[in-house]
């Protein structure tokens, strides 16, 4: 059984790496836009240079391992929180996974910011239970 200070670690880890992967992409996605731009413009030494530079950037992006991270943690996790109470799996991955404040949560639920966060300790509490 995981203890609910592991669980709650290992969530905001996810939140973490999940974020990362979001930047990545979208860094991913406007440098690649920047060199279709390049590569359309006459070949001077600067669009070379400029070129490789992205190049450098995009090499050392390395999305796949921060996805293959988040994949082993969800994993661990999914089964238990796929077992939860609809509202608690919303709660749970829009604030954990998802990183969404507990007053917007509260606010989309009808709840306020500290029912959300006692909520939250419940939930945390069950999937120990379930794990």
């Amino acid at each position: 059984m995981e203890t609910t200070e592991k669980i709650k670690r290992d969530l905001r880890l996810l939140r973490k790496i999940t974020h990362s992967i979001e930047v990545s992409l979208t860094v991913e996605k406007r440098h690649k836009e920047r060199l279709e731009i390049l590569r359309k413009q006459e070949q001077t030494d600067e669009v070379k240079q400029n070129i490789a530079d992205i190049e450098a950037v995009l090499a050392a992006l390395d999305t796949a391992k921060y996805i293959q991270r988040a994949t082993e943690l969800e994993s661990r996790y999914i089964e238990a929180i796929n077992k939860l109470d609809p509202l608690d799996k919303t709660i749970i991955l829009d604030g954990y996974v998802n990183g969404k404040a507990y007053w917007k949560i509260g606010r989309d639920i009808g709840y306020t910011k500290e029912g959300v966060q006692k909520r939250v300790n419940k939930i945390i509490e069950r999937l120990a239970e379930l794990l």
